[in-house]
């Protein structure tokens, strides 16, 4: 299902995360106000990452709010990938040199799947993943059940690896990672 749903990409920020480090996240499904809510609830504010947020599902898109607490910058539709692209550079823009790993979070990648095509999102991915330091993460939602197989072979290459969240024969999420074979291989022969 749509992977904001169980938060398990800000959760996983929230663990890993410490409060050297700083995080861009993209919403995609919920609202910045909503983001920040979620955050918020799964650690103390004295051990996790700062944030700031690139927007593109809220109503207030036309006034960005950059030098807020949290900073947040909106864009017209998550389809929009050049408005994406200057959104990110001004929010990574926003934070100061700090000792820890800069982190990338798009919550879900399903709505800009639906919007353009899979090459111009990949495309996108393999130029946001610069956004993170060299020991962040990029970690990127994906509703698999929303695309064809094609589109996740073509997605599964941009990444290095996938984390398979199944809902579990209880209340809980099951995780499985599995490395993405054909990124690592392609990296092997250079």
């Amino acid at each position: 299902g749509e992977p904001s749903r169980s938060a398990l990409g800000l959760r996983l920020l929230a663990r890993v995360g410490t409060k050297d480090d700083a995080a861009v996240v993209v919403t995609t499904t919920e609202s910045a106000e909503r983001t920040v809510e979620t955050f918020e609830g799964l650690s103390s504010a004295a051990n996790r990452p700062s944030i700031g947020l690139v927007d593109t599902i809220s109503e207030q898109q036309s006034v960005s709010a950059r030098y807020d607490a949290i900073p947040v910058v909106y864009t017209p539709s998550s389809g929009d990938l050049e408005r994406l692209m200057m959104a990110l550079s001004e929010i990574a823009g926003q934070f100061a040199p700090s000792p820890g790993d800069r982190h990338l979070l798009v919550r879900s990648l399903t709505p800009l799947l639906e919007s353009a095509s899979t090459a111009r999102v990949c495309s996108v991915l393999d130029r946001v993943a610069g956004f993170r330091s060299e020991a962040g993460l990029t970690m990127i939602g994906l509703d698999y059940t929303a695309i064809d197989a094609e589109t996740m072979a073509t997605v599964t290459e941009s990444v290095d690896g996938i984390l398979w969240a199944t809902q579990g024969s209880s209340d809980g999420i099951d995780l499985t990672y599995r490395p993405a074979r054909a990124r690592h291989a392609r990296q092997v022969k250079n």
